[in-house]
């Protein structure tokens, strides 16, 4: 189980997060929306532990700091000079053995990294480089799995492909926690919605009940974008 707790984050005299707390149980997926500098990316990255928040705190299964068994896929990557999606992949698994396991092979394929392998990163197309960053995110297996943005930017056929391989991967009980901006990927990903709006919850719904409201997410955000949107 994600605990959060009071989360505030100040930069300078500027208010990102605002005492946000929820908790997501093991096993469920939440898609986190809202307009750009909303907080969303932030709130994710003190989830993870990459910047500290002001105040508040956040629990894993109950203990602060634990990160095993987490994944995360960020928007941006940079890396060294010379450095290859396998000298990555090597680097995340821990593994320096010429030939990487069925599994790992198997991921490669579906996100089609197999041709770029041993090509610098830094001349990866902006789409290599987000499906390089979503395969990172579950090369190791973990139970909880922080996704921002994986398929904004991406060609029709590969954003159908990584929905429908989350897809499966949600029957494993994974819990999901994915930021984005396509509203069909939040409804065929998630079980729960929430909007971020100036570092505030503004709606946090189950998926069932938004649909059941609204038709589908996107007639909520047509409303919410709108200023039709008044609950929470």
């Amino acid at each position: 189980m994600l605990e959060i707790k009071n989360i505030t984050k100040k930069f300078g005299k500027n208010v990102v997060l605002d005492n946000i707390s929820f908790v997501v149980k093991a096993g469920e997926a939440v898609g986190i929306l809202g307009s750009n500098g909303a907080g969303k990316s932030t709130l994710i990255e003190i989830i993870v532990g990459q910047i500290k928040a002001t105040s508040g705190e956040v629990l894993l299964n109950g203990e602060k700091d634990v990160y095993k068994n987490v994944g995360i896929q960020f928007q941006e990557g940079v890396w060294p000079k010379g450095m290859t999606s396998k000298l990555l992949i090597k680097y995340f698994k821990k593994n320096w053995s010429k030939k990487f396991d069925d599994r790992t092979n198997d991921l490669i394929k579906i996100f089609e990294l197999d041709k770029i392998m041993t090509k610098d990163l830094n001349q990866l197309s902006g789409g290599q480089k987000q499906r390089l960053n979503a395969l990172l995110a579950i090369i190791n297996n973990p139970d909880y799995i922080f996704l921002d943005e994986m398929i904004t930017g991406l060609d029709l056929k590969m954003q159908l492909r990584l929905s429908d391989f989350f897809k499966e991967l949600k029957k494993e009980k994974k819990t999901l926690v994915i930021i984005s901006h396509i509203p069909e990927e939040v409804e065929t990903l998630c079980d729960r919605v929430m909007i971020i709006d100036q570092g505030k919850i503004f709606l946090d719904k189950k998926l069932e009940e938004v649909v059941k409201t609204f038709g589908s997410v996107r007639n909520m955000l047509i409303k919410y974008y709108k200023g039709e949107l008044h609950e929470k």
